[in-house]
């Protein structure tokens, strides 16, 4: 008897977790990249996103919290950024809207031989619930030596 009220307070309790998790209407979306091919160093890679939160907490007013990931797929480890707070101080409101980033210009990692690296970002951001945003990919970006 016990098992069987044990099993039905655990199947509710991820019954409710699901449904606050559905609740919270956090997303990004790509809108555009460019440019797509580039000399290296000459330019920078300007990437556009439209976000929404249901409860407006993203970004952060303490310069210290690095809520944006940029991830170059060349390499291991992740570029971490600020990213200001995008709704009223100590309010709780539904936001949306755009963000254009800009990353700078990225060079060729290899050796001297190579001519050209190709090469997209990946990106997500936190919340102040520590909640990450779902994944978006850049299309391939071409960078060409100089």
């Amino acid at each position: 008897m016990h098992r069987v009220i044990l099993f039905f307070a655990l199947i509710s309790s991820l019954i409710c977790c699901n449904k606050e998790e559905k609740d919270l209407d956090f997303s990004i979306s790509l809108v555009d990249t460019f440019p797509l091919i580039i000399s290296e160093f000459q330019e920078n890679i300007v990437v556009k996103i439209k976000y929404q939160h249901s409860e407006g907490y993203i970004g952060f007013s303490n310069p210290d919290v690095l809520s944006l990931e940029i991830k170059d797929s060349r390499l291991v480890n992740s570029d971490y950024f600020h990213l200001i707070p995008l709704n009223p101080p100590s309010q709780s409101l539904s936001v949306k809207g755009e963000i254009e980033i800009e990353i700078d210009s990225p060079f060729i990692l290899g050796n001297e031989n190579i001519q050209s690296e190709s090469l997209f970002y990946s990106i997500r951001i936190q919340d102040n619930n520590s909640k990450w945003s779902n994944l978006i990919e850049t299309p391939q970006i071409t960078v060409n030596r100089l």
